[in-house]
């Protein structure tokens, strides 16, 4: 086959610039379409509106072990307006109550620090995300009727002046519900993990439910990154941390920790305890 003449070439260009820009645009969606699953989640990218700033508590109880209900947890959620996170987790379910808090920025680092023990384990991840920081651990991309493939809509309230769907959902059991907030990018404020008795009832067997609900942006000291602190492996964090809780450490599951943090974070420069 005859090379085809360049002069021809270019002018074959120049003759048909709306038959060139439609090829290339098409090449340009194909290539995106093709290149982005890689990104996770690449349905909604980059369509999330950018973060909301709040700060939320939620009580867990636990029903199983006392009818009358115990206090397993309480959780504080809060998001910045730039999307980094933050996650303080006190549990009450050992004889002295333990506290982490995870922080996660919006480049993916995620910080997870003891402050009882002044210390903390920091993951920065080998492969980046390529999506901007509009992907949060709180706006997750959901269907945009915040419903799941196997989830069915009860009704609609408000929880502390937020629009809320009551979703039935099997994630939290045969009778789970979950509240939802659509203008939050499907948030969830509240869930019940609940099955369903012969006689037709709801047997409720734990409870997130929310105690309250603030718009903007959080305390700082909520993600303060502790600098001070020693940093540490996973299983030395979470040596420390059941320690400090008179719990005694499950080797195997500190191995996970340290097997995780060796498949998903980059190794430090400078050797961890």
């Amino acid at each position: 086959m005859k090379r085809l003449n360049r002069q021809n070439y270019w002018a074959c260009i120049a003759s048909h610039p709306l038959a060139l820009i439609i090829g290339l645009g098409t090449v340009t969606w194909f290539a995106l379409l093709v290149a982005a699953p890689a990104r996770g989640e690449w349905y909604w990218w980059p369509h999330q509106k950018a973060p909301t700033a709040f700060t939320l508590n939620i009580k867990v109880t636990d029903y199983e072990r006392n009818g009358g209900g115990e206090l397993m947890e309480v959780e504080t959620r809060a998001q910045r307006s730039d999307g980094a996170t933050v996650i303080v987790d006190t549990m009450y379910f050992s004889r002295v109550p333990r506290t982490i808090r995870v922080i996660r920025l919006p480049d993916g680092t995620r910080i997870r620090l003891v402050d009882a023990v002044s210390a903390k384990s920091t993951c920065r991840p080998k492969h980046p995300e390529e999506a901007p920081v509009r992907q949060t651990l709180f706006s997750a991309p959901k269907p945009p009727n915040c419903l799941g493939p196997s989830d069915k809509l009860l009704g609609q309230t408000v929880l502390f002046g937020q629009q809320v769907d009551v979703v039935k959902t099997w994630d939290h059991g045969s009778a789970g519900e979950r509240w939802v907030a659509p203008a939050l990018s499907c948030l969830e404020l509240q869930w019940q993990n609940a099955t369903m008795q012969p006689d037709g009832s709801r047997r409720i067997e734990e409870e997130g439910k929310l105690v309250s609900f603030t718009l903007g942006e959080p305390d700082a000291r909520l993600f303060d990154l502790g600098a001070s602190y020693a940093e540490i492996k996973p299983s030395e964090l979470l040596r420390r941390e059941m320690k400090a809780a008179g719990r005694a450490l499950i080797a195997e599951r500190a191995a996970e920790e340290d097997q995780k943090y060796a498949a998903d974070c980059e190794v430090p420069v400078t050797p961890l305890e």
